[in-house]
């Protein structure tokens, strides 16, 4: 959900993969290193302790993005292709998120729609909620939905702590449920670094695939976001087709975003992204525009 930098590009269901790479749904668990902040802002709602010249109080409101992938496979796996559109639009403490996103995997194809909400509570603590579903697609989640609670620390507010739970229903009998655990600095603009784990448990089976990455970002509202993040872990399954399945492997995962503004209210979004298990490797671009409102 929200206006991802780290977690926006291919946007597919993950399948008890748990590397939080860049095949996630946009509605899903998303806390990304720009965003974790903005969201916790409101128009007129940032704390006091935090000076308004170093923060951007709207980063991720009223936007529309629309844009488009391709990714060849490797061992004659084919290749990956869609298209997506999101927006996101600010109410008082609010920020409401939705996406629609067409793809193409594995021979078949099919649209994922989700939405959320980013909440703030007071000037320590936000927290937020997303669903989704889908039509078609195997690759696809049946359901999908993430729950995370935020809170800052520190005199400035600069460090921020995350916590949360995620459940997945893929359209085959595999169920996932899984444990997040965040932390995001923002050093004096431009620099980021977020890192987090999660713990997934997937059933049948009941296998246990725990999973990391890192994000470092450097840039500001305005002018440009420069991201770069890898990531590593487990996966418990993905499914490759209807009835067949890859089970219990590792795999790694390198995205750089770059997202670059060329008005004051639009730009361009482009994402690079491989990805990497014993079966397979996978990479290309997505390019997106977005307009501010």
């Amino acid at each position: 959900m929200n206006f991802p930098l780290i977690a926006q590009n291919q946007n597919q269901a993950t399948n008890g993969v748990t590397e939080m790479d860049a095949t996630a749904p946009a509605s899903g668990p998303q806390n990304t290193a720009i965003s974790n902040y903005a969201t916790s802002i409101a128009q007129e709602g940032a704390p006091a302790s935090v000076p308004q010249r170093e923060i951007d109080p709207i980063i991720l409101s009223n936007y529309v993005e629309t844009g488009g992938n391709y990714l060849p496979l490797t061992n004659n796996f084919g290749h990956w292709a869609g298209g997506y559109a999101r927006s996101s639009i600010t109410k008082g403490n609010n920020v409401w998120e939705g996406e629609l996103n067409g793809q193409s995997e594995f021979g078949d194809s099919g649209v994922y729609f989700g939405g959320g909400d980013t909440f703030t509570i007071n000037s320590s603590w936000y927290g937020s909620i997303s669903a989704g579903s889908s039509v078609g697609g195997f690759f696809w989640p049946r359901f999908r939905t993430d729950e995370f609670i935020n809170k800052k620390w520190l005199k400035q507010k600069q460090w921020i702590t995350t916590f949360g739970f995620g459940y997945d229903a893929a359209k085959d009998p595999h169920r996932d449920h899984s444990l997040y655990f965040g932390s995001t600095y923002y050093f004096q603009r431009p620099w980021i670094v977020e890192s987090g784990i999660r713990f997934n448990f997937s059933n049948p089976g009941n296998v246990f695939s725990p999973a990391g990455f890192i994000a470092i970002t450097q840039g500001r509202n305005g002018s440009h976001y420069f991201t770069i993040r890898v990531g590593a872990g487990e996966e418990a399954y993905q499914l490759i087709g209807p009835t067949a399945t890859l089970s219990d492997f590792k795999s790694q995962t390198l995205t750089i975003i770059w997202r670059q503004w060329a008005g004051e209210k639009w730009g361009i979004n482009f994402i690079g992204d491989y990805y990497h298990n014993p079966f397979y490797s996978r990479g290309g671009p997505s390019i997106g525009l977005f307009r501010l409102f």
